[in-house]
C-alpha cells in the first residue's frame, strides 16, 4: 500500500515538473518573441510607436521613423513623425502668413499607420483643397491610436494649440465609446467639470503594483486565447462587457445594451474642442464614418477578422442609432457635422473601401472619405475657395457611381 502511493506520488511529482518546464520555456520563448517584435525594423508594434504621458495617457514617440506591415498584402509600409509627435513634416510655428492649416485629430484611422503617405486621407484632403484656393494649405495629421474625443481634447489643449490651425476637424470613431471608457479612470477633472489630464500609471507617485501573475506572458496569452475560443464559440446574442476588446462595438447592434451614461461621457468633450477652437478664432467640424459592417454583411472578411473584434460573420449593422445620435449631439451644440456613413452604404461594392483584416479604410477608401471631407468643407467654409462646388456634386451618391483616381 505504501509503495502504491509513492509510485502515485512520484507520477505526480514528475507530471509537475514536465508542466513546470514546460511552462518556463513557453515563458523565455514568449519573450524572445516579443523582443524580436520590439527590434525589428520590418514589424509594426503600437507600444514601440506610443508612448506613457502624463496629460494623455500616451501619445506618438516624436522624432522616429515608423515600419508596418500592411494588414492585408504584407507590403512595408514606412513613414516619419515629426518632433510634435506628429505624422510627417515638420510644420512651422508661428503658422505663416497665407497658410490655411488644417488639422485632424482621431484615432488609428486618422493616423493611417497601413497607408503611405500620398495615399492618406489627410495628403489626399489637402491636394483637393489646394486646387481651390490660392492660400497654402496644410492639412496636419494628429491621429493618435485608440484616441477619443477626451483625448484629443487634452492633445489640443497641452500641445498642439500652437499650430494656430484655422480649421479643428475631430473623426468620431465608433470605438471612442470604449476607448473614452478606459481613459476615463486615469482623467483628472477640474472643479468646472473640464478634464485636466490623464496620467499614465508610470507618472503617477503613489503606483499600485501590478499583479503578480499578470507579469507571466504565458498566463496573458493564456487568457487572450481563451477570450478569443469563448468569443467564436459563444451562444448568439451573449452580452460582452465595454473593457473588453470584443465588447467594444456593441452599442452599434440593433438591439444593443444600455451604454448611454458611457455614450454621453465620450460626447462630453466635443464640447470642450468647441470652446477652444471658438476661443481662437477657427473654425471646428464633427466627422464621422461608419465600420466596415455598417455598410455590408461581407465588408472585413479576413480570417477571424470580425470575431476577435466581437462583430458577427455575415451581418451588417444596420442601425442608425450612432450617427442619428451624433447628429442630434451637434444640434445641440450648434456643431457643424459631417456624416459621411450615407456615402459609404449607398455606394456601389462598398467592401472595397475597407481592408480585409483590419476595421479601417482601404486605399480607396481613404479617397472617398477625402473627397467628402473636401465637399463638405468647400460648402461649409466661404470666401477663400476659388471655385464654386459643382451643382451635382451635393447630390447622393447613387449604386453605379464610381470614386475618381486622384
Amino acid at each position: 500500500m505504501i509503495r502504491s502511493r509513492l509510485r502515485w506520488l512520484k507520477h505526480l511529482m514528475l507530471a509537475l515538473i514536465t508542466l513546470a518546464l514546460f511552462a518556463v520555456g513557453g515563458e523565455v520563448a514568449l519573450r524572445i518573441d516579443q523582443y524580436q517584435q520590439q527590434h525589428s525594423a520590418n514589424t509594426f508594434d503600437t507600444d514601440s510607436v506610443l508612448i506613457p504621458s502624463d496629460v494623455t495617457y500616451h501619445r506618438v514617440r516624436p522624432l522616429q521613423e515608423v515600419s508596418r506591415k500592411h494588414p492585408d498584402s504584407g507590403e512595408l509600409i514606412q513613414f516619419t513623425i515629426n518632433s510634435m509627435g506628429i505624422r510627417g513634416k515638420e510644420y512651422t510655428i508661428p503658422k505663416p502668413a497665407g497658410v490655411f492649416r488644417i488639422l485632424c485629430l482621431g484615432g488609428e484611422t486618422v493616423l493611417a499607420p497601413e497607408m503611405k503617405e500620398p495615399d492618406t486621407f489627410c495628403m489626399r484632403l489637402e491636394k483637393l483643397l489646394q486646387k481651390k484656393t490660392q492660400l497654402k494649405v496644410e492639412v496636419v495629421n494628429a491621429g493618435v491610436p485608440d484616441a477619443s474625443p477626451l483625448m484629443s481634447y487634452l492633445h489640443l489643449r497641452h500641445s498642439l494649440l500652437g499650430l494656430q490651425p484655422d480649421l479643428v476637424l475631430f473623426h468620431f470613431d465608433m470605438s471612442d465609446v470604449a476607448d473614452d471608457h478606459a481613459l476615463r479612470r486615469y482623467t483628472q477633472i477640474g472643479d468646472s467639470g473640464i478634464p485636466l489630464c490623464s496620467m499614465h500609471p508610470l507618472f503617477e507617485k503613489i503606483n499600485t503594483p501590478e499583479r503578480l501573475e499578470n507579469q507571466f506572458l504565458v498566463y496573458r496569452y493564456t487568457l487572450r486565447w481563451l477570450g478569443d475560443y469563448w468569443v467564436e464559440n459563444q451562444p448568439a446574442g451573449l452580452d460582452r462587457d465595454i473593457d473588453t476588446p470584443q465588447g467594444k462595438y456593441l452599442w452599434l447592434e440593433d438591439h444593443p445594451p444600455d451604454w448611454s451614461v458611457y455614450v454621453r461621457q465620450t460626447l462630453e468633450p466635443i464640447q470642450n474642442i468647441q470652446q477652444i477652437t471658438q476661443g481662437t478664432y477657427s473654425r471646428f467640424i464633427l466627422a464621422t464614418y461608419p465600420k466596415p459592417w455598417q455598410v455590408s454583411e461581407t465588408a472585413m472578411s479576413g480570417k477571424r477578422a470580425r470575431s476577435s473584434l466581437g462583430v458577427r460573420d455575415g451581418v451588417e449593422y444596420a442601425s442608425r442609432f450612432p450617427f442619428d445620435l451624433l447628429d442630434t449631439y451637434a444640434k445641440q451644440l450648434n456643431v457643424t457635422y459631417c456624416d459621411t456613413s450615407p456615402t459609404f452604404q449607398g455606394i456601389q461594392n462598398p467592401d472595397r473601401f475597407f481592408l480585409n483584416n483590419v476595421p479601417r479604410f482601404s486605399r480607396e477608401g481613404h479617397a472617398l472619405y477625402a473627397r467628402e471631407l473636401a465637399l463638405f468643407i468647400l460648402k461649409e467654409i466661404p470666401g477663400i475657395w476659388s471655385d464654386s462646388i459643382p451643382s451635382n456634386s451635393e447630390q447622393p451618391i447613387p449604386k453605379h457611381a464610381q470614386v475618381p483616381a486622384y
